[in-house]
């Protein structure tokens, strides 16, 4: 039964979005190497305000404002076009290693700003949905990104962070209910954290609340860094 509604929903899925570049159209694929270079990266000038004191940094690949990204993030999360997270988590991953080279530059500015240096046996944990959110879409959008963006790197992949209350989506909250909403929504199930660096992953972050959350769930269980990865402030 299942498997036949898989087959059902893939089927009205291609029906409804066709392989073709979301950015031009061009058959064969959800985007090309030329609307993949248009992909704009955050700039260091905006000031995003999010409430995130439990993370040591939070990384924001690009830009919102940039309607090609916007439309991927929306389709892959709110379609259900899964297949959408490899280019998405290729883009987060370049972002990533322009990061890593600004970390080690020589360079006093770049270093105060950009402090990334990290150690081996980081870890990277995306941020889990509810079991029921998670049946309902299909996938949990963030472990798609994780397990993408961990293949372009040596860091290993840890599903260990698990949702264990299912609460109101965020989307349809404002910033005080969504603080409410994600206190006690997370535990860790998973390898010993003790002294590790995490890099946290999720879509898109809002008011950071999530993933601040999150974090404080990983300090307590030993993580000595956290750093949350996303790929737009919603």
């Amino acid at each position: 039964m299942l498997k036949s509604l898989s087959r059902l929903k893939a089927f009205v899925l291609d029906l409804l979005f066709p392989l073709e570049c979301l950015g031009c159209g061009c058959e064969g694929c959800w985007l090309c190497p030329d609307c993949s270079r248009r992909l704009k990266f955050s700039g260091g000038e905006k000031i995003y305000n999010l409430k995130t004191p439990a993370l040591d940094k939070i990384f924001i690949a690009g830009d919102y404002d940039d309607a090609l990204l916007a439309d991927m993030i929306k389709k892959f999360k709110y379609h259900f076009l899964a297949a959408l997270g490899k280019p998405l988590a290729d883009f987060l991953a370049l972002y990533w290693s322009g990061q890593l080279v600004l970390s080690r530059l020589n360079n006093p500015a770049a270093m105060a700003d950009n402090s990334i240096i990290i150690p081996d046996g980081s870890i990277i944990i995306p941020v889990p949905l509810s079991k029921k959110r998670e049946r309902w879409r299909g996938f949990n959008q963030a472990e798609i990104l994780a397990r993408e963006f961990a293949a372009n790197f040596s860091y290993p992949l840890s599903n260990g962070l698990k949702r264990i209350k299912h609460r109101r989506a965020q989307a349809s909250l404002n910033e005080a209910e969504r603080l409410e909403n994600v206190k006690g929504a997370f535990a860790y199930a998973g390898d010993n954290l003790t002294g590790r660096t995490v890099i946290l992953i999720d879509d898109v972050a809002t008011t950071g609340a999530t993933l601040n959350e999150a974090a404080l769930t990983l300090r307590a269980r030993g993580a000595a860094k956290v750093y949350g990865l996303v790929l737009a402030k919603g």
